[in-house]
């Protein structure tokens, strides 16, 4: 299996990768049913190329990457909301309908004291994105006779804290 991990950098991220690599190299074996054969780790660093390479090349997606702490409330919406849509644009142009597992905030509820945020806007408008992939994209290309786990997900982080 082949792991493409955004946000690859970032503290979840860079936990995630450590994990998976001692998943792949035996050092953690409570999974042995789990073969990982390639992480890949994209983050702000890496090109457009790489992208394309690994979103052709992938299985499985863990979407980290996100703007939380901007210079200016626009890169909000370029970060959660932009990268999102180059993701998946890039996934449809491969034709690869592999699992994408997203990470929100439960700010992207808009209710509350989150009812007015700039970020939570951005997190529901890329959530929004994804909820549209599956049903758009997803099951659109998929056969009635294939047998897909393609489902969504969102996952929303109520507290994680970096030390």
């Amino acid at each position: 299996m082949n792991i493409l991990i955004t946000g690859a950098k970032g503290f979840v991220g860079k936990n995630l990768c450590a994990a998976l690599k001692n998943i792949r190299d035996n050092k953690d074996r409570r999974f042995p049913e789990l073969k990982i054969e390639e992480i890949f780790e994209y983050d702000l660093d890496s090109t457009p190329q790489e992208l394309d390479q690994w979103c052709r090349d992938c299985d499985f997606v863990f979407n980290l990457a996100g703007v939380n702490r901007p210079q200016n409330q626009e890169e909000f919406m370029q970060g959660n909301f932009g990268f999102a849509s180059t993701l998946l644009d890039t996934l449809k142009k491969h034709g690869n309908r592999c699992p994408v597992m997203l990470s929100s905030s439960q700010q992207a509820s808009l209710t509350g004291r989150f009812g007015n945020s700039e970020y939570g806007r951005s997190k529901k408008a890329g959530e929004d994105l994804f909820l549209n992939y599956e049903r758009d994209f997803l099951k659109a290309t998929t056969d009635l006779t294939d047998k897909t786990d393609n489902e969504e997900s969102v996952q929303s982080e109520s507290s994680v804290f970096e030390k």
